[in-house]
C-alpha cells in the first residue's frame, strides 16, 4: 500500500469507485491509505458519507490468512469487481550460486504463490456472481462490455528482461506471466478477464528505502530507459484501473509493459 497499490486506491477513488477493499500485511499502512482515499473522495463526491472503503489484515504467505480475508469482503461488500495482486519484496538476492533456500522459498511464496493465493481466492467469487452490468443497471453497461470480473497481476519487465543479482524475483515474476495467460484462458468463458501488468522502475518506497540501490538504479534508468527516468506509481496504476474496467472488455490474457520503451528496445 505504500507504493504501487496506494496509488492505485486512490486512481479508483478518483475514477469514481466507492467501495474499495485495501489489504495488506501492515495494517497501518491500509488505514493510511484508507485516509488519503476518503480525503480523494471527500474532494469530489457530497455524498463521500455512502463510501465504504475497508481496510483488511492479511499476509499472503497464509492460505488461511488470505482465505479468511477475501471471506470478510465477500460478507462486507457482497461482489467482487476487480482484484489487483501487487505485493512486493526486494528484488536483489545476488546470482543463484549465492541465494539461500530460505529466500528462494521467501520471494516465491510472496510474489508468485502468494499472488496465486489471492487470485484464486478473488476468481472463486467472481465465478459465482453475476455480470456487472445486471448488478448495477444504473451503469448502463453495454452487454458486450460486461463481465463477472477483472484480474490484474503485477509481474514485471524482468520477467522479460535479465538482470544482474534478481534471478529468483525474474524467475517469480515469469511464472505471473504463466498464470495471468492460463487463467485467461480458463476464465474467458465465465466474463472474467485476467491481464498482467509489467512494470519497469518504479519511484517508490521499496525503491527509496536503500539509497545505495537507488543511485543504481538511477544509473540503470539513464542508460537502459529510452525515457530516461523511473516511472511514478500513479502511472502504474492509470495502466491498472483501464485495464479493470469495461474499457478493456476485450483484453485479457494480456501483458501490458508500463517500462518506458525498456522492454522495446531489448
Amino acid at each position: 500500500n505504500l507504493g504501487i497499490g496506494r496509488a492505485t486506491a486512490l486512481a479508483f477513488a478518483n475514477g469514481g469507485c466507492r467501495s474499495l477493499a485495501l489489504l495488506d500485511k501492515n495494517l497501518s499502512g491500509a488505514q493510511e491509505t484508507q485516509r488519503q482515499v476518503m480525503d480523494a473522495i471527500k474532494k469530489n463526491d457530497s455524498n463521500y458519507e455512502k463510501a465504504k472503503i475497508h481496510t483488511y489484515e492479511v499476509d499472503v504467505t497464509s492460505d488461511t490468512s488470505v482465505a479468511s480475508a477475501f471471506k470478510s469482503v465477500k460478507e462486507t461488500f457482497g461482489r467482487l469487481d476487480y482484484s489487483v495482486q501487487c505485493a512486493g519484496i526486494a528484488l536483489f538476492t545476488g546470482p543463484s550460486s549465492k541465494t539461500s533456500l530460505e529466500h528462494f522459498e521467501l520471494t516465491n511464496s510472496i510474489l508468485y504463490r502468494g499472488l496465486w493465493l489471492c487470485s484464486r481466492a478473488a476468481l472463486e467469487i467472481m465465478d459465482s456472481q453475476e455480470l456487472d452490468s445486471k448488478a448495477y443497471p444504473s451503469a448502463m453497461i453495454p452487454e458486450y462490455r460486461a463481465q463477472c470480473g477483472s484480474i490484474i497481476n503485477l509481474s514485471s519487465g524482468l520477467a522479460l528482461l535479465a538482470q544482474h543479482n534478481s534471478p529468483i524475483y525474474s524467475a517469480a515474476k515469469a511464472a505471473v506471466l504463466g498464470l495471468t495467460r492460463a487463467d485467461a484462458v480458463d476464465y474467458c468463458s465465465k466474463r472474467i478477464r485476467v491481464n498482467a501488468v509489467l512494470p519497469g522502475l518504479v519511484d517508490t518506497p521499496m525503491i527509496n528505502s536503500n539509497p545505495e540501490v537507488h543511485e543504481v538504479l538511477k544509473g540503470t534508468v539513464k542508460t537502459t530507459n529510452p525515457m530516461a527516468r523511473f516511472a511514478t506509481a500513479d502511472e502504474l496504476a492509470d495502466a491498472i484501473v483501464f485495464l479493470a474496467s469495461n474499457k478493456a472488455s476485450y483484453i485479457t490474457g494480456a501483458s501490458i509493459c508500463v517500462d518506458g520503451g525498456t522492454t522495446a528496445r531489448a
